[in-house]
């Protein structure tokens, strides 16, 4: 992953080389191949390059040409287009992708990002105009963090870039009730009040003016939007053709590629997929086959964590490098070395597991690491066709759904009625009320029993978390806007930012084929009836990869459940969360200390989710903010 780092002082003051400096070598782990600072009149500019791709070897940025300056971490995955509609003066082969981005500026303007395909963030000095502009990809999958004040403004590829800025460091305490709690609703705020992050899909503009700020959306997915094809097959083919170009594409390097094995369904695919591309690479490059390393954790001491079996179906069909990751590893692993690099405490319960995995890969010497993320959604799994069904009173449809996912996952059809068609047509504050008519938790308390009344009532968090928590039951009701909503979750971008701080960490990119902003165009607009087909959700992916994935994980009809695994993980973690409880040093600030004592004894008696989430997130917060200080 590549850095970036600007500074523009929009009072016109000068800016020089040197005032860069701190910004861009707190980012120097992300420029194993070189960096390179700019600076001219009141904008200064750095870049931090992890080249990845063949064309980065011709990449020296930040690069000037004429009026324009740019400097990207970006991929563009739609070359071709661009190079057939932009002027080209040499061989495409020596053309980075940050002179693309350079190039189609100069002809469509702040248009530019609307014709891009990849995954990107960048900036943009124009000379003549003044102004810097800066976008961040369709889903978010590089990070954009910046400050904005009336005299400056500032961005870097990580919180820590802009560290050196004046007034940096102050905590926002509603990050870290959104942090607590779990919610990622809030797609500008960061864990500092004088930092925000560009939401995924966004562009910005900044001028010398103080109201010469513009923030907007430049693409959306339309949840309206219908593709109708002639039949299931065409379907079919059209699904595996955009996963294939997706996977292809993402491809693109002279490094060793490397790819996340989970035994799921979203990383199988990614993996075969990959493996059969690089297969019929063969002839073209005169019998030489690129070699593809595969990364799994496996669980042995947590057996219904442990997916070995899937994963090794995949190993035992195709070529493939396999690598185990075996369990043992505590919640926060590698304490010393993560906190050199981490600048917000990780959320993800399974931080370890990609953790480890990533590590293993940088020993091999993997450059590209491909990844099933977002597949959950970029697929989807249809099941939000059940309360169609009942809503519009389809009752034979609806009942051989039912009937055949139940006899798929062993569940009773009044059971699966229940849970997958009525519930979901009940609005929220009737299921709110029900839950407390029985006596179960709700909101931020059914997240995280362990907060603290008065750190609640001083941030507001109960009613954040309600208007967070509150969902149309009309969105419920129509499947493409449950998985609209799926796909456009802030907790992806979340997801992605806290992944990309591991991939730089050991000099890796990763790279995800579900987030293809094609892919993703058309899996929304597909009738549910692809999703969801009798009785097995994913349809659509099942079938357009079925002469490649093995039948074992093809027909699957379930997740693994990974709480074994995250459990052992916290519980190696025991000495630090016993001192937690005991001396809780500046989370007594947000968290009862007794709530987190009886948390921590529950756990220990009997592992339940919400004790240990509420846990993980003490531990984290806990030491990002010993570290932090």
């Amino acid at each position: 992953m590549s850095a970036i780092v600007g500074l523009f002082d929009r009072t016109d003051g000068r800016v020089d080389v040197e005032t860069v400096v701190p910004m861009h070598d707190r980012l120097s782990h992300r420029g194993a191949d070189g960096g390179g600072r700019w600076a001219d009149d009141c904008v200064g500019l750095g870049h931090q390059l992890l080249a990845t791709t063949p064309e980065a070897a011709f990449d020296d940025q930040p690069a000037r040409d004429g009026r324009l300056v740019v400097t990207a971490d970006a991929r563009l995955d739609n070359r071709s287009e661009l190079l057939d509609a932009l002027p080209v003066s040499k061989p495409p082969a020596t053309i980075p992708d940050s002179e693309l981005l350079r190039s189609a500026y100069r002809r469509w303007g702040e248009r530019c990002v609307e014709q891009l395909v990849g995954a990107f963030a960048f900036a943009i000095w124009d000379i003549e105009n003044r102004s810097l502009f800066c976008a961040r990809d369709h889903v978010g999958v590089k990070p954009f963090y910046y400050c904005l004040t009336d005299e400056l403004f500032a961005f870097a590829t990580e919180l820590k870039g802009l560290f050196p800025v004046p007034g940096v460091g102050a905590i926002d305490e509603t990050k870290i009730g959104d942090f607590l709690v779990g919610s990622f609703d809030d797609e500008t705020r960061s864990f500092y009040e004088s930092i925000e992050r560009l939401p995924p899909a966004h562009a910005m503009t900044v001028g010398t003016e103080s109201g010469d700020v513009d923030v907007r959306r430049y693409w959306d997915l339309d949840p309206t939007r219908t593709i109708t094809l002639e039949s299931d097959a065409a379907y079919e083919r059209r699904f595996r053709e955009l996963l294939e170009d997706a996977v292809r594409c993402r491809l693109r390097t002279d490094g060793t590629v490397g790819s996340d094995l989970s035994g799921g369904l979203d990383s199988s695919s990614v993996t075969v997929v990959a493996r059969d591309l690089l297969d019929a690479e063969i002839e073209r490059n005169g019998g030489v086959s690129r070699s593809l390393h595969t990364f799994s954790n496996v669980y042995e001491d947590a057996p219904s964590s442990d997916e070995r079996d899937f994963i090794e179906t995949v190993i035992d069909r195709f070529e493939i490098t396999p690598h185990y990751i075996f369990d043992g590893a505590g919640a926060l692993v590698d304490y010393e070395t993560m906190w050199s690099y981490f600048d917000r405490p990780p959320h993800n319960t399974l931080h370890f597991a990609r953790w480890e995995k990533t590590k293993r890969a940088s020993e091999i010497g993997v450059d590209v690491m491909l990844g099933g993320e977002l597949g959950d959604s970029a697929v989807g799994y249809g099941l939000g066709l059940l309360p169609q069904l009942l809503r519009t009173g389809r009752f034979r449809h609806l009942h051989r759904e039912l009937s055949s996912m139940g006899t798929l996952v062993g569940a009773p059809v009044r059971h699966l009625l229940v849970r997958h068609a009525l519930f979901p047509l009940i609005p929220d504050p009737i299921r709110r009320q029900y839950r407390r008519l029985r006596g179960r938790p709700v909101l931020e308390e059914a997240s995280n029993p362990t907060l603290d009344p008065e750190f609640v009532d001083r941030i507001g968090l109960r009613a954040r978390s309600r208007r967070h928590a509150t969902t149309s039951t009309a969105i419920r009701r129509i499947d493409r806007e449950w998985q609209y909503r799926s796909i456009t979750s802030g907790m992806n971008a979340a997801n992605f930012e806290t992944s990309d701080l591991i991939a730089g960490t050991f000099g890796i990119e990763p790279r995800y084929p579900f987030t293809d902003r094609r892919l993703l165009e058309f899996s929304l607009a597909i009738p549910p009836t692809q999703r969801l087909a009798d009785g097995m959700t994913r349809s659509i992916l099942r079938r357009s990869v079925s002469d490649l994935l093995p039948a074992k994980i093809r027909d699957r009809p379930w997740k693994t459940m990974m709480n074994e695994a995250f459990y052992d993980a916290l519980a190696t973690e025991d000495a630090r969360l016993r001192t937690l409880v005991t001396d809780p040093g500046p989370l007594e600030e947000y968290l009862d200390v007794t709530a987190m004592a009886a948390s921590l004894e529950r756990f220990e008696a009997a592992p339940a989710s919400r004790d240990a989430r509420a846990l993980w997130r003490a531990l984290s917060l806990a030491a990002w903010l010993e570290n932090h200080s």
